[in-house]
């Protein structure tokens, strides 16, 4: 069945989408499959109400390796780091002078961009598609939890058409945030040694459970 969405605060009028650019999330996820590291550099627009204009940009770096390691490392405006061993999950608060610490698939969970890259055979079980749409050469999906911890309500997940690469992923928060992460970057299968999904050592401090 064949729908229409409103992204963001544009009101637009979306043409159906075809055969072909229907299939393009389950072609995205299948390909995901055959991925075994992945280094992602991105550009995260935030904005803490949407009733204002007012919006945070930043810069980072997303580093995986199969199974479950992963670095998400901030460049600009940032300092945070969030890294997984593949056992735990460490986030980093450079401004608090903390380190917290949770179970894996919690802080996989918080992410929904590692949690899409880490389970794209399990998708069906993390996530239902509420909608598809087409506007000019840009394909957008929108996608809901179907985990009750996490604390999104909703993502939508952009192509362009004949890319099947994401452009982007914009993450509709419960509080009524929201952050469109803009991919600059997508390279899969490069060299990622085990020492790199390691806290850098400026976040040196008390771990908190």
């Amino acid at each position: 069945m064949r729908r229409k969405v409103i992204l963001s605060v544009l009101i637009l009028f979306f043409a159906s989408l075809p055969a072909r650019a229907e299939n393009m999330l389950l072609s995205f996820l299948t390909s995901l499959k055959k991925v075994r590291t992945l280094k992602v550099s991105f550009v995260q627009v935030t904005r803490l109400d949407p009733a204002f204009d007012q919006k945070d940009f930043y810069k980072g770096i997303i580093l995986y390796k199969r199974p479950s390691k992963f670095k998400w490392k901030y460049t600009e405006n940032s300092r945070m780091e969030i890294v997984s061993d593949g056992k735990s999950v460490f986030t980093c608060i450079p401004s608090e002078r903390k380190v917290l610490k949770s179970p894996l698939k919690d802080g996989i969970d918080y992410l929904p961009i590692i949690r899409i890259i880490e389970s794209p055979e399990k998708f069906g079980k993390y996530f239902r598609i509420i909608s598809d749409a087409k506007f000019r050469d840009k394909i957008a999906f929108e996608i809901s939890p179907l985990e009750k911890n996490v604390t999104y309500k909703k993502v939508i997940v952009v192509f362009k058409e004949n890319n099947p690469i994401p452009i982007s992923f914009q993450v509709f928060n419960d509080d009524g945030s929201d952050i469109t992460y803009i991919i600059e970057n997508w390279k899969e299968n490069v060299k990622l040694p085990d020492t790199i999904f390691t806290l850098d050592r400026m976040c040196n401090f008390k771990e908190e459970k």
